[in-house]
Protein backbone atom coordinates (compact mmCIF):
# COMPACT_ATOMS: atom_id res chain seq x y z
CA UNK A 1 0.00 0.00 0.00
CA UNK A 2 1.46 3.34 -1.03
CA UNK A 3 1.07 6.66 0.70
CA UNK A 4 -1.04 8.98 -1.54
CA UNK A 5 0.75 12.06 -0.18
CA UNK A 6 4.11 10.72 -1.37
CA UNK A 7 2.83 9.80 -4.84
CA UNK A 8 1.37 13.24 -5.52
CA UNK A 9 4.25 15.77 -5.65
CA UNK A 10 1.98 18.77 -5.13
CA UNK A 11 0.83 17.36 -1.80
CA UNK A 12 4.04 16.15 -0.19
CA UNK A 13 3.62 15.74 3.54
CA UNK A 14 5.49 18.48 5.41
CA UNK A 15 6.77 15.94 7.93
CA UNK A 16 8.24 13.83 5.10
CA UNK A 17 9.91 16.90 3.63
CA UNK A 18 11.47 17.79 7.02
CA UNK A 19 12.51 14.18 7.57
CA UNK A 20 14.29 14.09 4.21
CA UNK A 21 16.00 17.42 4.93
CA UNK A 22 17.40 15.94 8.13
CA UNK A 23 18.53 12.86 6.18
CA UNK A 24 20.28 15.12 3.66
CA UNK A 25 22.11 16.96 6.45
CA UNK A 26 23.20 13.64 7.96
CA UNK A 27 24.33 12.33 4.57
CA UNK A 28 21.90 9.41 4.63
CA UNK A 29 19.79 8.14 1.71
CA UNK A 30 16.45 9.86 1.07
CA UNK A 31 13.10 8.13 1.59
CA UNK A 32 11.53 9.96 -1.38
CA UNK A 33 13.27 10.46 -4.74
CA UNK A 34 15.03 13.81 -5.06
CA UNK A 35 13.15 14.60 -8.27
CA UNK A 36 9.84 14.38 -6.38
CA UNK A 37 11.13 16.34 -3.40
CA UNK A 38 12.35 19.13 -5.70
CA UNK A 39 8.75 19.85 -6.64
CA UNK A 40 8.25 21.14 -3.09
CA UNK A 41 9.24 24.81 -2.69
CA UNK A 42 10.21 24.48 0.97
CA UNK A 43 12.45 21.48 0.30
CA UNK A 44 14.12 23.15 -2.67
CA UNK A 45 14.85 26.32 -0.67
CA UNK A 46 16.32 24.35 2.25
CA UNK A 47 18.23 22.07 -0.15
CA UNK A 48 19.93 25.11 -1.67
CA UNK A 49 20.90 26.38 1.79
CA UNK A 50 22.46 23.01 2.63
CA UNK A 51 24.32 22.92 -0.69
CA UNK A 52 25.59 26.43 -0.05
CA UNK A 53 26.87 25.40 3.39
CA UNK A 54 28.54 22.25 2.05
CA UNK A 55 30.02 23.62 -1.15
CA UNK A 56 30.04 27.37 -0.68
CA UNK A 57 29.22 29.96 -3.26
CA UNK A 58 31.16 29.91 -6.50
CA UNK A 59 33.09 32.93 -7.73
CA UNK A 60 30.81 33.22 -10.75
CA UNK A 61 27.71 33.41 -8.56
CA UNK A 62 29.29 36.05 -6.32
CA UNK A 63 30.30 38.10 -9.36
CA UNK A 64 26.82 37.87 -10.89
CA UNK A 65 25.23 38.95 -7.60
CA UNK A 66 27.64 41.85 -7.29
CA UNK A 67 26.98 42.96 -10.87
CA UNK A 68 23.23 42.69 -10.38
CA UNK A 69 23.29 44.70 -7.16
CA UNK A 70 25.37 47.45 -8.79
CA UNK A 71 22.78 48.14 -11.48
CA UNK A 72 21.19 51.58 -11.06
CA UNK A 73 17.63 50.25 -11.36
CA UNK A 74 18.26 47.65 -8.63
CA UNK A 75 19.84 50.24 -6.35
CA UNK A 76 16.90 52.56 -6.91
CA UNK A 77 14.40 49.80 -6.21
CA UNK A 78 16.15 48.92 -2.94
CA UNK A 79 16.37 52.56 -1.95
CA UNK A 80 12.63 53.03 -2.57
CA UNK A 81 11.82 49.90 -0.59
CA UNK A 82 13.84 50.94 2.46
CA UNK A 83 12.32 54.44 2.40
CA UNK A 84 8.79 53.12 2.83
CA UNK A 85 7.32 54.04 6.25
CA UNK A 86 6.27 50.48 7.15
CA UNK A 87 9.78 49.16 6.43
CA UNK A 88 11.38 51.97 8.42
CA UNK A 89 9.03 51.27 11.32
CA UNK A 90 9.73 47.55 11.25
CA UNK A 91 13.51 48.18 11.24
CA UNK A 92 13.15 50.69 14.09
CA UNK A 93 11.15 48.21 16.18
CA UNK A 94 13.69 45.47 15.53
CA UNK A 95 16.62 47.69 16.50
CA UNK A 96 14.90 48.64 19.79
CA UNK A 97 14.87 45.03 21.04
CA UNK A 98 17.21 44.53 24.01
CA UNK A 99 18.85 41.41 22.55
CA UNK A 100 19.58 43.22 19.28
CA UNK A 101 21.02 46.22 21.11
CA UNK A 102 23.23 43.95 23.20
CA UNK A 103 24.44 42.05 20.15
CA UNK A 104 25.35 45.30 18.36
CA UNK A 105 27.08 46.60 21.49
CA UNK A 106 29.14 43.41 21.71
CA UNK A 107 30.14 43.58 18.04
CA UNK A 108 31.12 47.24 18.47
CA UNK A 109 33.28 46.35 21.50
CA UNK A 110 35.02 43.59 19.54
CA UNK A 111 35.59 45.90 16.59
CA UNK A 112 37.02 48.66 18.77
CA UNK A 113 39.52 46.23 20.30
CA UNK A 114 41.24 45.64 16.95
CA UNK A 115 44.74 47.14 16.83
CA UNK A 116 44.18 48.95 13.52
CA UNK A 117 41.00 50.55 14.85
CA UNK A 118 42.72 51.64 18.05
CA UNK A 119 45.54 53.15 16.01
CA UNK A 120 43.14 55.02 13.76
CA UNK A 121 41.23 56.41 16.74
CA UNK A 122 44.49 57.46 18.36
CA UNK A 123 45.60 59.25 15.17
CA UNK A 124 42.28 61.07 14.93
CA UNK A 125 42.50 62.05 18.59
CA UNK A 126 46.01 63.45 18.17
CA UNK A 127 45.02 65.26 14.97
CA UNK A 128 42.02 66.83 16.68
CA UNK A 129 44.13 67.75 19.71
CA UNK A 130 46.64 69.57 17.48
CA UNK A 131 43.87 71.66 15.92
CA UNK A 132 42.82 73.08 19.30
Amino acid sequence: MTNPEVNNPEELCEAEVRKNLVLVELGMPLTIPLSRLNSNCHFRKEWMKIQHIWHGETKEVREKKREYNQRPEVKEKKREYYQRPEVKEKRREYNQRPEVKEKRREKRREYNQRPEVKEKRRENYLKHKELK
